[in-house]
């Protein structure tokens, strides 16, 4: 079994409040988790395969579970893929509790070694950080590059794509035994060979964690915005035959009234066919079984 779990499900900017209580209003970071079968998955032990995807705001209120784990004594390991570099995936890394516990080791993976450390260090220099440097940090703070053909991270198998997005941003595969889930948080449609791929690697996911920040409307005039509508979302969905599309990355300008209708919109869009769409929700947690 994989347990999903969402810490963060809003896009650009933290946007909390009570129009948005609902939904939740923390930016992008969602942890995966396998079971070995028979493992009810009510606890993460600390040799449960663990990843967590993007360290945006939703980071914060994860940390607190895991710092009353091996994390909070400075035996946790941890392992975080990295879509890409924008603020809004990167702002709750700074705040990470784990990292300022010594002994833990937190090790990133993203598109690039050079880009991916910089935008790590960055977020410590004396400019940001009252650390005034990375080296600062207690934990041990390690550096991998995504192989898009495939590797191994923390007991799951880890394939990538790169989206169509302002700058380099991937998609990740993710698969423990039969189970299989996608995460695509940054993505505009458009480009046949982009799309063909990302469909490509989400075929026969249990779930897709999918980009949707706009309603259709929003989308026809915001051409390279690097974002796509629920509706395009869906098709891409229905195109890859998934079981389950949670629809992510919200707009921090939508309430909880206008994500209700754009959830409606997109299960009728999907009625009939064996994919099941779901809105993602701050808090909300998914087995895929």
């Amino acid at each position: 079994m994989i347990r999903v779990r969402f810490w963060g499900t809003r896009g650009s900017i933290a946007s909390p409040g009570r129009a948005t209580q609902r939904y939740g209003g923390n930016t992008p970071c969602v942890e995966v988790v396998g079971f070995q079968m028979g493992e009810p998955g009510a606890a993460v032990r600390s040799d449960n395969p663990h990843l967590i995807l993007d360290g945006g705001t939703g980071l914060a209120t994860l940390q607190t579970t895991l710092m009353s784990g091996p994390w909070g004594r400075g035996q946790g390991e941890l392992h975080l893929l990295l879509s890409h570099y924008h603020w809004d995936h990167l702002i709750g890394i700074p705040f990470f509790r784990p990292m300022f516990v010594k002994g833990n080791r937190i090790v990133f993976y993203g598109s690039s070694i050079e880009d991916l450390r910089s935008s790590i260090e960055r977020l410590f220099t004396s400019v940001y950080s009252p650390l005034k440097g990375a080296e600062n940090v207690a934990a041990d703070l390690k550096y991998r590059q995504v192989e898009p053909d495939g590797m191994d991270v923390a007991g799951f198998q880890v394939r990538a794509a790169e989206n169509r997005h302002l700058g380099t941003a991937l998609s990740f595969r993710l698969q423990y035994g039969a189970h299989v889930v996608c995460y695509t948080p940054d993505h505009e449609s458009g480009d046949r060979e982009v799309d063909a791929k990302l469909v490509a690697l989400a075929r026969g996911a249990q779930l897709w964690i999918l980009e949707a920040q706009y309603t259709a409307e929003e989308r026809r005039g915001r051409d390279s915005w690097g974002h796509n509508s629920h509706l395009q979302a869906v098709r891409l969905a229905l195109e890859a035959g998934v079981g389950m599309v949670v629809l992510f990355h919200h707009d921090p300008a939508h309430d909880d009234g206008i994500l209700d209708r754009m959830g409606l919109e997109a299960s009728e869009m999907a009625a009939g066919t064996r994919t099941q769409v779901l809105m993602a929700r701050d808090g909300m947690v998914v087995d895929v079984e």
